[in-house]
């Protein structure tokens, strides 16, 4: 595993970003096409009957799963102030998480109830020491999830996601610059704007739960440079907040 950085893919006003027609640019310039890609990213909020005492702030949480690369872990972001607590688990504990928030037994009501949920869908492509992915974003409302009579029919295009991951290196600050020039040589003149993801501090805000050095530690005693899955679910929780950001203000 590398590095990875995250970019949208905006095109000019009246154009849409066809994923398809990303997909034959890489293959132009050489690529391979290695796999299927998808990341998922659903978003929690306390209830409103929460059995948590009203007064008492409950931070809000982010699920973030990458079952294409690793269908085996899942990850949870906490979006607490300026801080973001982010936690890997085994896939096992997302039964437990549906368990804790569906009504049954002696707690009728849920802790938290999902709102948003975005689905990133493409391919991943194989270019020398880097590994791309490209693939569309779309939103989908808690209403538009139990929707049986035409599942899928409403959910939001939200544009297109390029992932770039330069294998010999796992930190970003050494080799920031040359994915920004192979970025700049993919897009062209006439192609979509990469715009980075912002809000990723990886020196100062992730808690992986490995041990640096204590096996019966739960977290890192200290933070780390080197990029792990744990800075990586940090960035799809910040792609969420900036493709969702009007759908949240509207949903209040």
């Amino acid at each position: 595993m590398g590095a990875k950085w995250l970019f949208q893919l905006r095109s000019a006003p009246g154009q849409q970003t066809s994923t398809l027609h990303l997909f034959d640019r890489f293959e132009s310039l050489g690529a391979r096409r290695i796999c299927k890609w998808k990341t998922q990213t659903s978003y929690h909020k306390k209830h409103a009957s929460s059995p948590v005492a009203p007064d008492k702030a409950v931070p809000d949480m982010f699920l973030v799963q990458f079952p294409s690369d690793y269908p085996e872990k899942c990850y949870f972001v906490v979006k607490q102030g300026e801080e973001d607590k982010v936690m890997e688990a085994g896939a096992g504990m997302l039964s437990i998480w549906g368990l804790v928030n569906n009504p049954s037994g002696n707690a009728p009501t849920p802790l938290y109830e999902q709102r948003l949920s975005m689905t990133v869908e493409g391919w991943a492509y194989e270019m020398g020491d880097f590994v791309i992915r490209v693939g569309s974003v779309l939103i989908r409302q808690l209403s538009q999830q139990r929707n049986e009579e035409r599942p899928g029919r409403q959910d939001q295009f939200k544009g297109a996601v390029l992932e770039v991951e330069y294998l010999p290196s796992l930190d970003r600050s050494d080799s920031g610059q040359l994915v920004n020039e192979f970025v700049e040589i993919y897009c062209q003149v006439d192609g979509p704007t990469a715009v980075a993801v912002s809000s990723f501090r990886p020196s100062s805000t992730v808690i992986p739960t490995r041990s640096l050095g204590n096996p019966q530690s739960l977290h890192w005693p200290q933070r780390t440079r080197e990029y792990t899955n744990e800075h990586r679910a940090q960035q799809y929780v910040a792609l969420f907040q900036q493709v969702t950001r009007s759908a949240e203000h509207a949903g209040g």
